[in-house]
């Protein structure tokens, strides 16, 4: 007689389930059982895992989780769902979980736990109506199992009553027995006192193990666990009794039914009863994955929701003839026809799997942001769909770029394709929340993630549970890394810089047990999290299909992840935040701020009128692709803030490639890859772009697609088109032969060589392939492997590149406020004010009257600041958000307040702290609130020492213990009462102050009061050696790249001590020292900017604080 475990937590039962479900579903397959369950803690986290596994074993799914109860009585019931009942016992399940999760309309943290569900009120949907959809089972933990224990017998029965009065026929007492001392729970005497109950309330009784591990070894790892749940150390709380929550084979648990039966003073044949009842409840909770889950049918948004009113299928073919208009008004004849093709290729491939509703509800979320003035972008394969550009979800146009859209969708894949959107950074969560609002929370969820141990976190869980040292373990934490905690004992005797962690394991048996019980935990769940992009859209129903739960931004959030979302058919839309298009939103609108009107827009600068509105905004969608200024400043590899291409790597790349045309900066961003650059693709494109050697295509059938690459193989899609020309299959069969190269490498080349061999042309007669071909064209894709990159992406990223650039080139100001707005890049800010001003854009300095929580761009008036400012031109005002120790509440109430007439107007409007007021002064933005027009004329202006001296008498005197309020003294005009003859900080002194309050330099470069020392030694100036570029035409490669510059002596001591060899062995805590070494640098100006950032620290005369940021 077979045996099906009813009560098993997996691993997804966060800090209490130890075994992966798949391994536990693989455990009672080869025991020959015909059902597998799964019931994990507050959810359905491992269910899917669960049943695709089950499918794969041919054995019958069987669905629970076990929840909390509230009131008065609390405990834990485990809820199984009913199969064979089209669905409404998953349904109800769901709903039941959700409900105990508040519906996940709460804001949670990681640690939260659900509120659970009322005892004396349970759900009414776990009765359908031709009966109970579900079953409770009430075990050792739940209120009865509770008053059992204690011995009070009146108030189990009382309970179990009351239990069967609200869900009648849906109530089972779960017997287990862990063999616990004699009159605990789940002790021998236990489990029999719970079947006498059952059988005199002529309840069902059901035998279970409650499964928490696969072997009894994994005990071990279960207290662990348990230490991190509750946050304390083994020893702390009381531990599990024994081991005895394995999953245990069916002769085991049929020896304990009789056991149980015994001990009870029940007839025998009870504990044959006991098994029966437990397989009869199996087989009523066996699942059937197309009736009950409806697996892997789409479930989207009802048509009504979305606007269509008739056929979907018909109404996307009108939208996609309405994008064909509007996209494509402006191209002949020929290639109207071209496009009309395509576009019925993809639709009947789209309405042939039935995913019309699909494309038509992205596209109406696209809609949806563009109403909100949201920028957005679909990145990916989707760019690869004239669809998606015809409905707008995209933006570029896969026609002009030779995108596949088989490579997206072909007819051999099923399953809902991704369509990923970039969205404005500062404005997602906006999104979400638009988007819950047009179609309801009963259709709309975020998609969760399960975070789960690392090397790292399994070492501090580890050592937490064994009390260890919290030096010791933060020590041995932070020096493990790059490697699975699976591996820690393996690397230990193969890494020699971690010879001092193997030293203490060596030494300390406890060292010893904490690398065993890091390895346990290596992989397991830790806890669930808000996916950073994933947006889940369902029907009306989508609450029966996945439940939810609590998000940290209130949202609710599906219990399903992105490995979870095929396979219930449920559409996951990914909105990224971007900060780039936040950037380039905002440039957008200084740009119509500053500028105003349509002419004011186009004429300051090169830029055509067609792409400006009436009203003078920018469609940057729209701008050309052909700009030679934009390209001219690509090439000069002055591309800090532009999109893909700022990093140092990228713009070695950049000025190597000399891109003249927009489809070299597609190849740029796909050749710096991982997959492209290790697959050696980088040199043979440039030799041939820049005519060091000749394009070879393999063959010349190749030629038409191969010739914007130079003859070099780097995209998905140049794969596609090779296996389809010489297999002649179709382009969405070519997709999964690429597909199935890397695993399956000899069955693709044995299916190559024949169908290639056997090709022969229609109209000649002949074979257009050799054999020496077919070798050539092979060797050349076996090369390719994974190694190539989808060019549709490489499309998709393209496009913010060239806005980004092109907005860079001729709105310099605007484009770098964004910039230091929405920090999307990788530089810091000092660097980027170091940019602004090789651009020529003045850098305009703190001011409480004009600068705001944004940077903003201003018209220089008056006199200049410096002798390169000049009047009328834009500059950009530095933010008050960089102000270190302001709180967003003291920057709104100077933004409130502005404009100020004095200090002490400021500080009566504002409220400054006294630190922030003394900041404020040290950088200068007071200095306008210091001098009146007739203070002016009689005494001179005061000076930012003045101010300072001023400042810190007025914050002395508040001080006071006399005055307890810390007020500073009001005057009716501080103006004619600031001293003037102050000593004035220099400019070497400013620059300290400005490193140390905004983390940035204004005054002047960190290098500029090292000039005359380097001078003396002959430092060559940058600007220098980029002034002795080569032309391009005559370089190895075209590179316009300069020689290297010659670093200072600031920058070539830095340089001198970052070593590129294999780390340092670390130090354990007793010698641990704090190391000020640098790793190898990016270039010598970011060298010697850093050098000098510490000098600068180091000479100044007042300690102050040490934070700077890298660069």
């Amino acid at each position: 007689m077979s045996f099906t475990h009813l009560h098993v937590a997996s691993a997804f039962s966060a800090h209490f389930g130890t075994t992966a479900p798949e391994t536990l579903v693989d455990r009672v397959a080869e025991r020959g059982a015909s059902a597998a369950a799964v019931t994990d803690r507050d959810g359905l986290y491992g269910a899917v895992r669960h049943i695709r596994r089950s499918i794969a074993a041919g054995v019958s799914p069987v669905v629970g989780a076990e929840l909390g109860l509230t009131g008065e009585h609390p405990g834990r019931v485990t809820v199984l769902a009913h199969g064979g009942v089209q669905g409404q016992g998953w349904a109800a399940l769901s709903r039941l979980i959700s409900a105990s999760h508040g519906r996940g309309t709460a804001r949670s943290t990681a640690r939260s736990a659900p509120a659970g569900i009322p005892r004396t009120r349970p759900p009414a949907f776990l009765l359908g109506e031709d009966g109970p959809v579900g079953t409770v089972m009430l075990g050792p933990d739940s209120d009865v199992g509770r008053a059992v224990a204690a011995g009070d017998h009146a108030l189990a029965s009382r309970h179990l009553t009351e239990w069967s009065r609200l869900l009648p026929g849906a109530v089972v007492v779960e017997v287990v027995c862990h063999y616990t001392e004699p009159g605990e729970s789940a002790s021998l005497r236990h489990a029999a006192r719970m079947m006498e109950l059952a059988d005199a309330h002529r309840v069902p009784a059901v035998l279970t193990n409650a499964v928490r591990y696969l072997e009894p070894d994994d005990a071990l790892t279960g207290d662990v666990l348990d230490a991190a749940g509750t946050l304390r150390p083994l020893g702390s709380f009381r531990l599990q009794p024994n081991g005895q929550a394995w999953l245990k084979p069916p002769a085991e648990m049929q020896g304990i039914a009789r056991e149980i039966a015994g001990t009870s003073s029940l007839d025998r044949r009870a504990g044959e009863a006991l098994l029966r009842a437990t397989e009869e409840l199996a087989d009523r909770c066996r699942l059937d994955p197309d009736s009950d889950l409806a697996w892997r049918k789409p479930k989207l948004p009802e048509k009504s929701v979305i606007g269509v009113t008739g056929d979907p299928d018909e109404a996307l073919w009108r939208k996609a003839e309405a994008g064909v208009t509007e996209r494509f008004g402006h191209v002949d004849e020929s290639m109207r026809q071209r496009v009309l093709a395509r576009m019925r290729t993809e639709l009947q491939t789209i309405t042939g799997f039935g995913f019309a509703t699909y494309f038509l509800t992205v596209a109406d979320v696209c809609s949806l942001m563009r109403d909100m003035g949201v920028r957005n972008q679909a990145r990916g394969s989707g760019a690869g769909s004239l669809v998606n550009y015809l409905l707008r979800i995209s933006n570029v146009d896969p026609l002009e770029h030779d995108l596949l859209f088989e490579r997206f969708l072909g007819k051999v894949r099923s399953t809902l394709p991704d369509i990923d959107i970039d969205v404005e950074s500062a404005r997602r969560h906006e999104v979400y929340h638009r988007v819950f609002e047009r179609y309801g929370s009963n259709r709309v969820t975020l998609l969760s993630m399960q975070n789960t141990y690392r090397a790292r976190g399994a070492a501090r869980d580890a050592g937490l549970a064994l009390d260890l040292d919290e030096q010791q373990i933060d020590f041995i934490a932070k020096n493990i890394w790059r490697f699975n905690a699976r591996e820690f004992r393996e690397v230990l005797e193969t890494k020699p810089e971690l010879k001092p962690i193997a030293d203490l394991v060596r030494d300390d048996p406890s060292i010893d047990l904490l690398v065993d019980l890091t390895e346990r935990l290596d992989r397991l769940p830790r806890h669930i999290s808000m996916h950073p992009c994933g947006v889940i859209l369902g029907d009306s129903d989508l609450l029966s299909t996945s439940p939810v739960q609590p998000s940290g931004m209130g949202l609710p959030m599906s219990q399903f992840d992105k490995d979870d979302i095929d396979d219930m058919g449920l559409l996951k839309l990914d909105i990224l935040g971007v900060r780039m298009q936040s950037t380039m939103a905002y440039a957008l609108e200084e740009i119509h701020r500053i500028h105003g009107t349509r002419s004011a827009v186009a004429g300051g600068v090169p830029v055509d009128a067609r792409y400006v509105h009436r009203d003078g905004r920018i469609e940057l969608d729209e701008i050309p692709h052909d700009d030679e200024e934009t390209f001219q400043a690509i090439r000069t590899t002055h591309t800090l803030g532009m999109f893909q291409i700022e990093s140092p790597g990228q713009r070695e790349l950049i000025g190597k490639m000399q891109p003249d045309v927009y489809e070299d900066l597609i190849a740029d961003i796909s050749l710096f890859r991982p997959g492209p650059m290790k697959g050696n693709m980088v040199a043979p494109f440039l030799d041939t772009k820049h005519g060091i050697t000749r394009p070879d295509y393999l063959h010349p059938r190749f030629a038409p697609f191969l010739a914007p690459t130079f003859g070099v193989v780097i995209y998905h899609e140049q794969v596609i088109r090779i296996f389809a020309d010489c297999m002649q299959v179709s382009l969405a069969e070519a997709d999964e032969l690429r597909r199935n190269m890397e695993r399956q490498d000899t069955v693709v080349e044995a299916a190559f060589r024949e169908r290639t061999a056997r090709h022969v042309d229609g109209r000649t007669g002949v074979r257009p392939f050799s054999d020496a071909d077919v070798e050539r064209v092979w060797k050349a894709l076996k090369g390719f492997g994974s190694f190539g990159f989808c060019k549709a992406h490489g499309a998709a990223f393209a496009l913010p590149t060239w806005q980004s650039a092109w907005l860079k080139t001729h709105y310099p100001a605007e484009f770098l406020a964004g910039i230091l707005t929405h920090d999307p890049g990788m530089y810091p800010k000092r660097l980027l004010l170091t940019e602004a001003r090789r651009m020529g854009v003045p850098v305009l300095p703190l001011d409480v009257n004009l600068s705001r929580g944004v940077y903003r761009v201003e018209r220089v008036e008056g006199e200049a600041t410096t002798g390169r400012t000049r009047i009328g031109e834009l500059g950009i005002r530095l933010s008050l958000q960089d102000v270190h120790g302001m709180s967003a509440a003291e920057m709104e109430r100077i933004e409130r307040g502005q404009p100020y007439d004095s200090i002490t107007d400021f500080y009566a409007k504002a409220q400054p702290s006294r630190a922030l007021l003394e900041r404020l002064a040290a950088v200068g933005a007071l200095d306008s609130l210091a001098t009146s027009a007739d203070d002016l004329a009689a005494r001179g202006p005061a000076s930012r020492g003045d101010v300072m001296a001023f400042v810190r008498r007025l914050t002395a005197r508040a001080a006071r213990p006399a005055d307890p309020a810390g007020q500073l003294p009001l005057f009716v005009d501080d103006r004619d009462l600031i001293p003037r003859g102050s000593p004035d900080p220099d400019g070497r002194e400013r620059v300290v102050a400005e490193l140390d309050i905004l983390q940035m330099e204004v005054t002047e470069h960190v290098l500029e009061s090292y000039r005359p020392m380097l001078d003396e030694l002959g430092v060559v100036p940058r600007a220098t050696c980029w002034g002795c570029a080569a032309d391009p035409r005559s370089s190895s490669r075209g590179s316009a790249s300069p020689p290297r510059p010659r670093p200072c002596a600031a920058a070539s001591a830095s340089c001198s001590s970052a070593s590129t060899t294999a780390p340092a062995a670390p130090t354990p805590p007793s010698s641990t020292r704090r190391s000020s070494g640098r790793g190898p640098c990016c270039s010598a100006r970011a060298c010697s900017s850093s050098a000098g950032a510490r000098g600068a620290r180091a000479s100044a005369a007042s300690p102050s604080r040490r934070r700077t940021r890298g660069t």
